[in-house]
């Protein structure tokens, strides 16, 4: 069996963190980066490295089995997140994923130059996502890749936009340990509306504690050299049925408006909970953003 020894960690650590400093970009794009799934949303944005059929925000080289999954997410302001997906065996020892997201941004009243009136209109987005990822028999280390095809349309303005992911995750199958790195939105805009389009770098770690039945996760992101953003999140196993899930984020001092302690210190946190039966999943979470306003989100798996 494969086992990685301590200097093995800090030679894999500090590949990670040298290939990524020629990797950061400007600012990202924002729409393409909120959350679509209700396990990461509970966990505050952690879990890169925690598979998920819905979610664009995750290493593409996870894979954890069989599922078709289906989440609603609802945001402050009426805005509604649709999402479904599902990820399949491919081959030897690779997957395939496939989902659509689709974001509300609900009815609005249009206006001319001169303040008159238009009409109504909807604004919505929607993105389509297709990945696949592969298991080295030899070595223990996975890789993947994703493309992404991102619609944008509000009233009269429109925009497409073509992005790719890729990465790959290190495991330490006997200390139950991975880390990995992913690069997200490597993108291309298609159309005549100038967006901002930079890639996110992530670098990513998992550990199941020996003497509690708790899976950590510690994701750090940057679009930008002096702009990082640092998630830990955590995923208590209760029972066989029943999981437990929070985390948190540095976002937590960007929201900050000091409104009150209470929302200063739970400001950009999730938790939630997961129940299983034999073939279905079922997850709720709940993300408060340092206003205070909270976002909701429910989601089934179903494995298949």
């Amino acid at each position: 069996m494969f086992i990685l020894r301590s200097n093995n960690y800090l030679k894999i650590i500090s590949f990670l963190i040298i290939f990524s400093s020629f990797l950061f970009p400007k600012t990202s794009f924002p729409g393409m980066d909120i959350f679509y799934s209700s396990i990461h949303l509970s966990m505050g944005g952690a879990g890169y490295l925690k598979a998920s059929s819905l979610s664009s925000n995750t290493n593409p080289s996870i894979f954890e089995g069989k599922m078709f999954s289906a989440s609603i997410i609802k945001y402050p302001a009426g805005i509604v997140n649709q999402n479904i997906g599902f990820t399949m065996p491919f081959q030897k020892n690779a997957f395939t994923t496939f989902l659509i997201n689709h974001v509300s941004y609900g009815t609005f009243e249009g206006y001319s130059e001169d303040f008159e009136p238009t009409g109504t209109y909807n604004s919505s987005d929607t993105k389509i996502c297709a990945s696949y990822g592969k298991r080295l028999l030899r070595f223990p280390i996975n890789f993947g890749i994703r493309s992404s095809f991102y619609l944008s349309n509000y009233e009269n303005y429109s925009f497409n936009i073509l992005s790719l992911s890729t990465g790959f995750v290190v495991r330490a199958v006997e200390q139950e340990i991975k880390l990995g790195l992913s690069i997200h939105d490597i993108a291309k805009s298609t159309s005549d509306l100038v967006v901002e389009l930079s890639p996110k770098v992530v670098i990513s770690g998992s550990k199941n504690l020996k003497y509690l039945p708790l899976s950590l996760y510690i994701d750090l992101t940057s679009n930008d050299k002096s702009d990082f953003t640092v998630f830990i999140g955590g995923e208590f196993n209760l029972s066989k049925s029943l999981q437990l899930r929070f985390g948190s984020s540095t976002r937590k001092f960007q929201q900050n408006i000091e409104k009150d302690l209470f929302s200063s210190f739970s400001g950009a946190s999730g938790f939630g909970f997961g129940y299983e039966t034999k073939e279905i999943i079922f997850n709720y979470g709940v993300y408060v953003f340092g206003t205070g306003t909270t976002s909701q989100s429910l989601e089934i798996n179903i494995r298949i």
